[in-house]
């Protein structure tokens, strides 16, 4: 009896450890499935020349929508967008730079023509055609009534080109930062505000692409390198760094004419209306009461373009979207049945300010009001550390984080309280943030050599695979519990 007792118990425990095997063989296989060289694989798809930068509206963002829509297929997630597909369209306005074009400056004893992209980048919106006129030195370009502030006052700048510079005369240390941030500090505002004011074209200086100016018939501008403003600056007491530490100290204007120079611009461009699409894909939920309250997983899939160059976009945002894609893959390769949806998301025309999550906000695939949370990934792709911003305020979530990394992966963790979204935004989680789903950004730390920001050398060869191939297991192994959770419930 004793002998038939044992040999009963050991069946039942081999069958309970065969069960948690497999079981446990599922998750780690997929676990196990993420991998560097894979998402690095994804990364330079995305960078190749062919996708001409992934421009919102162009052919060539379309055709890698198409490739990573292939994907989602291939791992047989359901497609999220319109009519059955993975595409949720929505219109854009396109503008296609020709070439590098022509920036030069003439003066007394001055004729410069500087070399792109030593010297400039064109405007991703800029209009064509040749553009000639005297330039005047604007400060950072703002109108301000209600601050006192106007760099425009008592100066002519009808017909003339004017040189602006990015951000606010006011440090960010400041109480009235927000308020100078949320009105007064976006490069549409400027374009807009330089336009009202009469100007034919502008220069801003800092010699990084801003892609959020949006076209103006006929104004012209590109983006200048410090040299060309201390050349314009020449027979002045100023240089381009003076001049600008003088406004912020004085917190007042100090606007003037460039007298004795001429800028002479030329680009060609073509710019029209065009269509561009958010890619959607996502692993139903079980639970028929959590059926329609999915988790959110995004990044935006599009760049700058190759306005005269080519801008890859590797940290921004390649990264975010290889690591949303190899997730989603080891995700519906783990054999976990959610019981909430699991929606992974390339967002399309982040760019130019954020329209593919203010398009899905407004058409979205699962009622806002049951979206539990939405996960945002840009320029993931580079540090030595983990980084999951907001999760403080919600000790159950922090939890999920703070055990996955832990267990599976021991790097250090930095996370955040949450913030409620207000005034300008700059991210694809904000624009969710605001309109009432808890938004959290998922990145890294501690940077490994040189990054870039909308410079063409914003390249693969600049990535740390390691850190992205982790930032994907983190997150595939969160999701796995936090999709299972019917219980959690994500309110401040």
């Amino acid at each position: 009896m004793i002998k038939k007792y044992i040999l009963c118990l050991g069946l039942c425990i081999g069958m309970f450890m065969s069960q948690a095997q497999r079981e446990y063989t599922a998750f780690d296989k997929a676990f196990h499935s993420v991998s560097s060289n894979e998402i690095m694989e994804f990364v330079y798809e995305m960078c190749k020349p062919e996708h001409k930068g992934r421009l919102a509206g162009s052919p060539e963002y379309t055709r890698c929508a198409h490739w990573a829509a292939n994907y989602f297929s291939a791992w047989g997630l359901t497609p999220g967008g319109d009519n059955g597909f993975y595409f949720q369209n929505f219109p854009v306005q396109y503008t296609d730079v020709k070439d590098a074009g022509v920036l030069k400056v003439k003066g007394e004893d001055m004729d410069v023509t500087y070399r792109m992209p030593d010297d400039y980048y064109p405007g991703t919106h800029t209009a064509s055609g040749v553009l000639k006129g005297e330039p005047v030195y604007v400060g950072f370009g703002i109108t301000a009534p209600d601050l006192g502030y106007d760099d425009y006052a008592g100066i002519d700048v009808r017909g003339k080109i004017v040189v602006i510079e990015p951000g606010v005369p006011c440090e960010r240390e400041n109480q009235a930062y927000a308020r100078w941030d949320e009105f007064y500090s976006g490069s549409v505002y400027k374009i807009k505000n330089a336009v009202s004011h009469g100007a034919a074209g502008a220069l801003f200086t800092g010699k990084f692409s801003h892609p959020g100016i949006l076209y103006n018939d006929g104004f012209i501008y590109c983006h200048v390198s410090d040299k060309v403003v201390n050349d314009l600056l020449t027979g002045t007491s100023w240089t381009a760094r003076t001049l600008k530490d003088k406004i912020r100290g004085d917190k007042r204007p100090h606007s003037m004419v460039l007298t004795g120079k001429e800028v002479e611009m030329m680009f060609r461009s073509f710019h029209a209306p065009s269509q561009t699409q958010n890619v959607i894909g996502y692993i139903p939920g079980t639970d028929k009461r959590l059926k329609d309250a999915p988790i959110i997983i995004g990044a935006h899939l599009d760049h700058l373009g190759c306005p005269g160059i080519l801008f890859p976009g590797a940290l921004d945002n390649a990264s975010g979207s290889a690591i949303v894609m190899e997730t989603a893959k080891a995700f519906a390769q783990s054999g976990v049945k959610p019981l909430r949806p699991v929606v992974f998301i390339l967002f399309g025309a982040e760019e130019p300010g954020m329209l593919g999550s203010k398009f899905y906000v407004k058409h979205p695939l699962f009622p806002l009001e049951k979206t539990l949370c939405m996960f945002n990934l840009d320029m993931v792709g580079n540090g030595t550390e983990l980084r999951v911003g907001g999760v403080n305020t919600f000790p159950e979530l922090k939890k999920y984080f703070t055990e996955a990394n832990e267990q599976y992966l021991r790097r250090i963790l930095h996370t955040s309280d949450y913030s409620k979204a207000s005034g300008r935004m700059y991210t694809d989680g904000e624009i969710f943030n605001f309109n009432g789903v808890p938004a959290f950004s998922l990145g890294t730390r501690n940077k490994v050599g040189r990054t870039y920001y909308h410079v063409p050398q914003d390249v693969p060869e600049t990535l740390t695979p390691e850190i992205m191939e982790d930032v994907s297991k983190l997150l595939y192994t969160v999701l796995c519990k936090l999709a299972c959770d019917p219980h959690i419930r994500l309110s401040e």
